[in-house]
Parts: C-alpha cells; structure tokens; sequence
C-alpha cells in the first residue's frame, strides 16, 4: 500500500485498500466490476488541516484475451486491454484507478474560510483583521479620485 502513495504525499493510508470485484466473462471479453475503499488523511487545500476520509472508488476494467502472434488492429483498440497470458494480475489496474479518484483538492468542510492570505492565520479559528480587499489595478486611480472628492 506504502508504494501506492509513493509519488504522492500530500496522502497517508490509514488503513489497507480493500476491495470486492467481480469478473465475467463475456465470448472474449472479461468485465471486472467492483468497489474500493480506503480511509486516507489528507491535508485541506484551504486551510492545511488534516483531514481524514473514507475514499470509496467505483471499478470497472474490460480485458480482451489476444492471441501472441496478432497484431492489434484499430477495431480491437477499443476499451478493453489486450491480454494474452491465462491471469491478469489487476493491482496495477486497481492501484491505478484509486490514486486516479483521489480528491485534488480535499476540503475540511465546504464552508473551510482558508487561511489569511497576508498573515497566515485559519480564519475557521479566528478573524485576524487583516485588510484582504482586493482592488482592481485598472481601477485604483478611480478609488484616489473619490477619496480626494469627499475632502
């Protein structure tokens, strides 16, 4: 599992994936379908917290059986993985999918404030007081031009 996270630490397995998957068989098709699920602490994009989830991932993967000696065609290039040994082993596939679903930008709580921009602070926690108005550059001059006509 350690490996699964490997290029990615920004997330910590705090338990084993665990999986249910199904496969059927189908002229030379094989459909494996099933679940996945993993709990996983995070950091919130917002505020940098820990945050920690119970990831679950939906799987599905089709797989062809090819002979060797045939050569893909565009027909065969379709959704399904050309295979031509007897077992597939699906961990790279599974692994693949999981570390694939993983949320980009975990949040603590929809409504996370982040964190102030100017001094750092978790505006979940506290208020800082910090001027964080943003003025568009284009119209700067305009705002000098009303503070000069109220005096």
């Amino acid at each position: 599992m350690a490996e699964l996270f490997r290029n990615h630490p920004e997330y910590n397995p705090l338990s084993p994936l665990e999986y249910e998957l199904t496969a059927n068989a189908a002229d030379d098709l094989i459909i494996v379908k099933g679940r996945m699920s993993c709990d996983v602490r995070m950091q919130c994009s917002r505020c940098l917290e820990p945050v920690e989830e119970k990831i679950e991932v939906p799987f599905e993967e089709q797989f062809r059986m090819v002979a060797e000696e045939k050569e893909e065609t565009s027909e065969d290039v379709e959704e399904a993985v050309p295979v031509t040994e007897e077992r597939i082993d699906l961990a790279p596939y599974v692994m693949e999918e999981f570390v694939v679903q993983l949320p980009y930008a975990p949040l603590c709580s929809e409504d996370c404030k982040g964190l102030c921009p100017e001094c750092g602070t978790n505006l979940n926690e506290q208020s800082c007081g910090c001027n964080t108005e943003k003025i568009d550059p284009r119209m700067a001059a305009l705002q000098d031009w009303f503070k000069s006509q109220k005096e």
